[in-house]
């Protein structure tokens, strides 16, 4: 094989190799083995093992030739199931090189030219430039990333939504308004999406390729990574090999620090990774040249509108921002093509610059790219869809998870959390603090700011988000803003600006990200010292809790949750240490005196709005005070619990509550009824459908069910509908029941995925719980093999039990001898419904044995819907006679 085949195969094959994720590679090394076996020898695994993706392609090809290693590489490619890998490479043809599409990439080819070939030519200009975008690109740093910490860009960057016309008013504040997945489908169906790969094409408006593309976007929207990844793609041979030559990239902020004066060849040199820099080369087709300008608004004013005569020859020096300003109004080299990011609000000085650009704005995630950062973020598949699920659960969290910011904010939290022991612990990172360090990185957008960077007038943002919630507003105009003390630029990082079209003018609007960042900034206006005294919104902390009213339908129902977050210890300390914001210390005051006399007027009872008022508390965090407002309390009703994580807030905040009497927990209804642990849906709130093991609540829940059971002597019912507890969840709940404190009389375990392994854990509570006297597992699968594990508990003499309730336990007739034995030992059980199971005539004839037994006090048995014949009947007309006292219903 001629040695250019040879070179050219290395180079693309180690370039696909470097394309896998690290579990991919490992894959494409186990599945490589026994397929190299046949050749000569097998490749040792020693050596594959710790081979990068360069060494690995170097091993195949030694091994198998060039050819015969791609061929087999595109094997291994579909059998790991990247169809990608596999469809391009079927369209590579090694005779002709290394293709224009897919160039080697850093290291592949210096490995090729230098290792495999050390007399190989010099590469030609354009390939040593690509080598240096690909280093210079290809890895990036998170935030809060420590000394040598960096990722793949290629393997976290997500797609984001473009679409190439101006929101109206109607659709923008809908994507304002709405949450969750309604949020997410709102998004999807925007018209006109655009993708990278046409930014610079034509279309019906435009016959002609556009020469400036703006990319519009908020704060934390992307701008700057996409902006990195055409670097990177082109690099790659992923984008625009047909309509470009060279990429240069300008970032703004370095900008604005150069004071000396540049020329063009100045700037496009400091580009280049080399001294000698090829010029004439680089300028000679200048329409094939694009230069990526990142961050137009971070430009100081001076650049917006400079002062002195254009710059109007290649080598003629400038100061910058009469350089920048040539080039974008294309004074300068008119055939370069421009890719122009920036805020909103810099569009209506850019717009003045330009001639006809195309727009773009960046809409962020779909649903489904949301999902996929996840995946991409947390390299575990497992992990990633448990806290997908997790997000996917918080309403709130959710919706603002279509800012890329947002979305990396979140995963950062969770992965923290994960490590410090799950998602679900007892202190979880809330919707509250989540919004708050979103906040603080609008505040801190680069990595190596020195200070945070709070807005000029954060009171008057914050009056401005509550003034506009009580008057039902989320677009404001500038004078809304002047009202407020507020000028647009100085919020840039906080509020959006938007230009809609009214008759033949166009109109400018502000608004925050989405509504439910209005709502943050809302609650901030109100527990800041010195928040109310403001000019406007007229409205006290009063008068906002006495309309929120426990109601989760109100329009305040979202501040009122973050103004309990705000309240949490490390969150106020957020605020005051690193943002100088201080905490009103009479709004938690005020907060319970609100609520006390809300217990009172309810007869201390919480079931009107309960799930949305627990929320509330479960932001704050703080014990003590959850223990001091639900202290007014003695029944608790909280229905229709949808999502985990509103199971989480419900018990989190009931084991706090020691004058609890009654609590009641009951799900939302199954989908379609069904009782073998389908998960159920209702409204946007949607869980999915898993087997029941996979189906059942978190530990974390029943422990603190648990906790309220050892720690609270005054709770005597304790009530659970549609809780997916499992065999799991009643064994920790068991351990409550057992404790010496526990005083429970009455519970039910309805509809719980409680099976027959579970009955061993319960069996154990009634031998030890004197107090228990009522007990409810309807609509669990307890089987024969449950009853005899509860029965022997039934018949212990300690034993206190007078009510049993087993409807639809799936029990059948060898059930009823089970139970004939403990209506022949037990004196103190009095009520026993056994409705809905198919105990048939035989079990019945066994049941009739245990009820005529001289020990037996049963008063009541429900005996509904069996299918029961004529000698049935009359047996139990018998019984009736023979005790009278016995009501049978049947």
């Amino acid at each position: 094989m001629p040695r250019t085949t040879v070179r050219d195969g290395l180079c693309l094959l180690s370039a696909y190799l470097e394309e896998l994720e690290a579990v991919e590679l490992k894959k494409f090394k186990l599945y490589l083995g026994p397929a190299t076996e046949t050749r000569k020898g097998r490749i040792p695994w020693g050596r594959m093992e710790t081979a990068g993706p360069l060494e690995m392609a170097q091993l195949l090809v030694a091994h198998c030739g060039a050819r015969e290693a791609w061929l087999l590489a595109l094997s291994i490619f579909d059998r790991i199931n990247r169809k990608d890998l596999w469809e391009r490479g079927q369209r590579e043809d090694l005779a002709r090189g290394t293709p224009r599409g897919d160039p080697c990439s850093l290291g592949s080819q210096l490995a090729c030219s230098l290792e495999v070939f050390p007399g190989a030519p010099r590469k030609d200009p354009q390939e040593t430039y690509k080598d240096y975008v690909r280093r210079k690109f290809r890895l990036m740093e998170d935030r809060n990333a420590r000394l040598g910490e960096c990722v793949n860009l290629s393997h976290r960057y997500t797609r984001l939504l473009l679409v190439k016309e101006h929101s109206n008013p109607m659709w923008a504040q809908q994507k304002l308004l709405d949450m969750g997945q309604v949020h997410a489908r709102t998004v999807d169906h925007q018209a006109s999406f655009i993708q990278m790969e046409t930014l610079f094409e034509p279309d019906e408006e435009r016959p002609e390729p556009p020469r400036t593309v703006v990319l519009q976007g908020a704060a934390g929207m992307g701008k700057s990574m996409l902006a990195h990844k055409v670097m990177l793609d082109w690099a790659d041979g992923r984008l625009f090999q047909d309509r470009f030559d060279y990429l240069f990239y300008i970032n703004c902020r370095e900008m604005n620090q150069s004071a000396s004066e540049r020329s063009a060849q100045d700037l496009i040199s400091s580009c280049w990774p080399e001294p000698s820099v090829p010029l004439q080369e680089l300028v000679r087709v200048p329409e094939r040249l694009l230069l990526i300008i990142d961050g137009f608004d971070e430009l100081k004013t001076s650049f917006h509108d400079p002062q002195g005569p254009w710059c109007l020859c290649w080598e003629e020096k400038r100061p910058t921002e009469l350089l920048l300003s040539s080039l974008i109004r294309k004074k300068l080299l008119p055939e370069l093509s421009l890719l122009i990011t920036t805020r909103p609000r810099a569009l209506e000085k850019l717009h003045r610059l330009l001639e006809h650009p195309r727009h773009v704005e960046i809409l962020g995630f779909s649903e489904a790219e949301r999902k996929e950062y996840f995946y991409k973020y947390f390299h575990n598949v497992e992990q990633a869809g448990h806290v997908f699920n997790f997000v996917r659960d918080n309403e709130p969290l959710f919706t603002l998870c279509f800012v890329p910011l947002v979305c990396w904010v979140v995963c950062t939290c969770l992965k923290q959390q994960l490590e410090d022991g799950g998602l679900l612990r007892q202190t979880s990172r809330t919707t509250t603090a989540v919004y708050m360090l979103y906040l603080l990185s609008l505040m801190q957008p680069k990595p190596g700011s020195p200070t945070l960077q709070p807005p000029p007038n954060q009171r008057g943002l914050c009056s401005l988000a509550a003034d506009g919630l009580w008057n039902q507003k989320i677009l404001f105009e500038e004078q809304d803003l002047r009202k407020h003390g507020l000028d647009g630029a100085d919020v840039s990082s906080f509020l959006n600006m938007n230009i809609f079209q009214k008759d033949i003018n166009c109109e400018k609007f502000y608004s925050f990200i989405h509504l439910s960042f209005q709502e943050f900034f809302a609650a901030m206006y109100y527990i800041l010292d010195g928040g109310e005294s403001s000019s406007s919104p007229d409205q006290s902390l009063m008068r906002l809790l006495t309309e929120y009213g426990f109601s989760e339908r109100s329009f305040l129902a979202l501040t009122v949750r973050f103004l309990f977050g705000l309240l949490n210890e490390d969150t106020t300390s957020y605020l005051e240490k690193r943002l100088c914001w201080r905490v009103s210390p009479h709004i938690k005051v005020e907060l319970l005196d609100w609520i006390q006399s809300k217990a009172q007027s309810e007869g201390s009872t919480l079931q009107r709005g309960a799930l949305e008022f627990l929320s509330c508390l479960y932001e704050i965090q703080d014990q003590h005070f959850i223990q001091q407002a639900l202290s007014h309390f003695q029944v608790v009703v909280v229905s229709n619990i949808v999502t985990t994580m509103e199971h989480m807030v419900s018990s989190f905040c009931v084991k706090n509550c020691r004058s609890l009497l009654v609590l009641h927990l009951s799900g939302a209804a199954y989908s379609a009824d069904k009782e073998h642990g389908e998960r159920w849906t209702s409204g946007p709130r949607t869980l999915l459908t898993h087997s029941p093991e996979r189906s059942v609540l978190p530990d974390a829940y029943s422990q603190q069910l648990a906790t309220a059971l050892s720690t609270n002597p005054n709770l005597t019912e304790l009530a659970l509908y549609r809780n997916a507890l499992g065999n799991r969840g009643v064994k920790l709940l068991c351990q409550g029941l057992r404790h010496p404190n526990c005083k429970l009389q009455n519970l039910r375990l309805k509809r719980c995925l409680v099976s027959s392994s579970a009955c061993q854990d319960l069996t154990a509570a009634l031998m030890a719980n004197k107090n228990l006297m009522r007990m409810d597992l309807s609509s669990n699968d307890l089987g024969l093999p449950g009853m005899q594990l509860l029965c022997e508990g039934l018949r212990h003499p300690k034993c206190r039990l007078q009510m049993v309730q087993l409807r639809k336990c799936q029990l059948e007739a060898g059930a009823c001898q089970e139970m004939a034995s403990v209506l022949s030992t037990n004196r103190h059980l009095l009520e026993l419904d056994l409705t809905g199971n198919a105990l048939e005539d035989l079990g019945l004839r066994l049941l009739c044995d245990g009820l005529r037994h001289p020990v037996c006090r049963l008063q009541i048995l429900w005996l509904f819907g069996m299918d029961l014949n004529k000698v049935t009947h009359r047996r139990l007309a018998a019984l009736r006679i023979t005790k009278p006292y016995l009501d049978i219903g049947c």
